[in-house]
């Protein structure tokens, strides 16, 4: 940010100056007569808009932090003030922003500025100008929170399982009273003969004496670990048990002792039944839940234990529950069960998800102690080493969720690492449910082919891509897959083979195209104005909004076959943009029903923005792909990997997993996107995520937090 002086003989001719160097939006930060005329400091609107970023990289290069920073915060606020004075002296209101309201509601009540800018981000734009919208947007945000937020749907689905379950958390969380509300619950359920209590606090007066005077109440059997002795030592007793229930020693996450302790809970004879359960304060501070739950998911993981479940206690002494499910939802844990009293076995329940997420937003916005513009800082497009590592958590996140929900991303990573296009498959349809063949000609402004993709059997992309070349081993045939999409109408002793193969298809068409109808050539558009009929009417999700699809078909001849094909008219209604009506037309198989239809249409719809994604990719790929000995083996090795990454853009937008929705705002938020889900801001995510992936493998520090 630099502020700039501007002098003249008069308060005229130094404005003047001002505009024509910083134009008409420039902020005035002050102005004072001299004995020379006139003098004037300004800063240019796109440079204020930086502050938030911007300015903690040049404070520290100068040397003064602390001074600079204070000095850019106060002249936002002072903005601010201005910009409301004049809106109220002027009679006109301030513009309405449900993000900014959202924000402040998210931070005040105890969620963390990285999920809260994640969040409001992605609210769609109808919802935001609009003070009418705000009870919408405000359900909209809780819905996005609960998505997060994973559970099981049977009540305390723990006591169902088998084999030992280990409560680990801090001291003071409430584990040995948490055993003996599980143990009661257990023995109302399933009966006292099967069940075993252990505990290994050695350390807290009482804490065994108490336990046993549970086990003694609920008639079932206790053991008391000494110091230093693993479950192996009660080998013989856990033999016959359905469930051992474990309370642990309170270990403060920064206790040096807490890797031997943990290590100390694996059994050999018994790993894959050994079940970690970490326990959260949600009374605790949001900083001091991330540390806790960072460290013993990190040090669980070196002893060959995974801690995934977690159950959140004191919730009846919290007075901000968004710090405790931040971190649920920051680490992906499930929710296990909440208690709130000391009542045993009444106050374990399981987890009601739309009740906690509504009082964690129950708070006055006027409580809430930061600034409404905090929510607008964005990340630069390329990350300062300091940016890298503060954001390596998500960095990190998003790559293993991509690993995870995106069938064949692994490989995309061992090509981007290796600048070296992959072998080609043997067998390239094994296991295809459809293949959605794109076009043989290329895009508008662009001399690349699309390439092809296999799906899932939701219709989701399956990498790899498969480029338009010779020597890729996947054509066209009835026996390719199940059924088959194409974004261009094929020749029609093509599809003559398919009806007689009994292979599925659909294929998209466009105004110019003319089909046969009793005879007669006619164009698409007239077919449909004169013997379409209503076949359904359904809501879908369409890039990253709630359309409602209205579907019509008509019966035309086939160019060869005698058995007749079905022309689709498909109309998409109540879009934001200048067109909130869009048309589609597709030719189909005449024996696909309407079930079928109406899934190849949402898969068509799905993909439709497939070839523009990967062109947007080739592009932002062009200065990162290494040189190649020949050039066409560059171009290749691009266009795979924007193929590829476009392809991993359209599964993450489309997929209705909850760890999808996750990733979704964790990629807006590595580029600074707004608004609602697209393809192109998850292009854009995906690109700088591999790129802080392997910045963070080069130095050093893949597992930073």
């Amino acid at each position: 940010m630099s502020v700039r002086r501007f002098t003249g003989t008069t308060q005229r001719e130094a404005m003047r100056q001002v505009r024509d160097s910083l134009g008409e939006d420039a902020v005035i930060v002050s102005s004072r007569k001299t004995a020379q005329g006139a003098e004037v400091f300004a800063i240019a609107e796109a440079e204020l808009d930086a502050v938030g970023t911007d300015t903690p990289a040049r404070a520290q290069a100068n040397g003064n932090a602390p001074e600079f920073a204070a000095l850019a915060q106060q002249l936002l606020a002072e903005v601010q003030d201005m910009r409301s004075m004049m809106h109220e002296q002027t009679g006109t209101k301030m513009p309405i922003d449900n993000r900014r309201r959202l924000y402040r509601k998210l931070r005040a009540g105890g969620y963390s500025d990285e999920l809260a800018r994640q969040l409001v981000a992605l609210l769609p734009g109808h919802l935001n100008q609009s003070e009418t919208q705000f009870a919408a947007a405000l359900d909209w945000l809780q819905q996005q929170l609960i998505t997060r937020i994973a559970a099981p749907d049977a009540e305390l689905d723990i006591l169902n399982q088998q084999g030992v379950l280990a409560l680990v958390g801090p001291t003071g969380v409430g584990k040995t009273t948490t055993t003996a509300k599980l143990a009661a619950n257990y023995v109302m359920k399933h009966g006292n003969d099967n069940l075993l209590l252990v505990t290994t606090d050695s350390y807290r007066i009482g804490a065994q004496q108490q336990l046993a005077i549970y086990a003694e109440l609920l008639d079932v059997q206790m053991h008391a670990l000494a110091d230093g002795d693993s479950l192996a030592a009660v080998a013989d007793k856990i033999k016959g048990k359905r469930l051992v229930l474990v309370d642990t020693v309170g270990m403060s996450q920064r206790d040096q002792n807490l890797a031997r302790r943990l290590a100390a809970l694996r059994s050999n004879k018994r790993d894959d039944s050994t079940r970690i359960m970490l326990l959260l304060n949600s009374a605790s501070q949001q900083q001091n839940l991330d540390e806790v739950a960072r460290i013993y998911q990190g040090i669980a993981s070196e002893s060959a234990l995974r801690i995934n479940d977690v159950i959140l206690t004191k919730l009846d002494e919290a007075a901000q529950l968004g710090g405790v499910l931040d971190t649920v939802i920051r680490y992906k844990f499930a929710v296990q069960a909440c208690s709130g009293g000391q009542r045993v076995p009444e106050d374990l329940v399981a987890a009601d998800l739309r009740t906690m997420v509504s009082e964690s937003l129950a708070v006055a916005e006027t409580e809430s102690v930061y600034s409404g513009d905090d929510w607008e800082q964005q990340l630069p497009q390329n990350f300062s080493s300091g940016q890298l590592f503060s954001h390596s958590r998500v960095i990190r996140s998003v790559v293993e969720t991509l690993r995870k929900q995106v069938p064949g991303f692994g490989l995309v990573e061992s090509v981007w690492r290796h600048q070296q296009l992959p072998q080609p498959e043997s067998d390239p349809h094994q296991g295809c449910a459809l293949i959605r063949w794109a076009a043989p000609q290329a895009l508008q402004g662009w001399q690349q082919l699309t390439p092809h993709l296999q799906l899932s059997q939701s219709g989701l992309p399956v990498l790899p891509p498969y480029l338009q070349s010779a020597e890729v081993n996947l054509t066209i045939g009835a026996d390719s897959a199940p059924a088959q999409l194409f974004d261009y109408l094929p020749e029609a002793a093509l599809l003559d083979v398919f009806d007689q193969e009994g292979t599925g298809w659909l294929a998209t068409l466009n105004l110019n195209h003319r089909l046969l109808v009793e005879g007669k050539r006619l164009p698409v558009v007239a077919i449909v104005k004169e013997q379409a009929v209503p076949l359904s009417r359904a809501r879908i999700e369409y890039r990253g909004e709630r359309r409602e699809l209205v579907v019509k078909v008509a019966a035309v001849d086939s160019l060869q076959s005698k058995h007749p094909l079905q022309l689709v008219y498909g109309e998409l209604h109540g879009g934001t943009n200048k067109n909130p009506v869009q048309r589609r037309y597709w030719l189909v198989d005449g024996q696909c029903s309407a079930e079928q239809l109406g899934e190849r249409i949402r898969y068509a719809l799905q993909l439709e923005e497939y070839g523009r994604l990967t062109r947007l990719a080739w592009q932002q790929l062009d200065k990162l792909i290494a040189p190649q000995d020949e050039q066409a083996q560059r171009q290749a090795l691009q266009l795979w990997l924007a193929g590829a990454i476009a392809a991993a853009a359209v599964h993450i937008e489309y997929a209705q997993a909850p760890e999808c929705a996750s990733v979704r705002g964790e990629l807006l938020s590595l580029t600074g996107k707004r608004g609602r889900v697209q393809g192109d801001k998850l292009v854009s995510g995906i690109l700088h995520a591999l790129q802080g992936y392997e910045s963070l493998q080069a130095a050093g520090r893949e597992l930073a937090s």
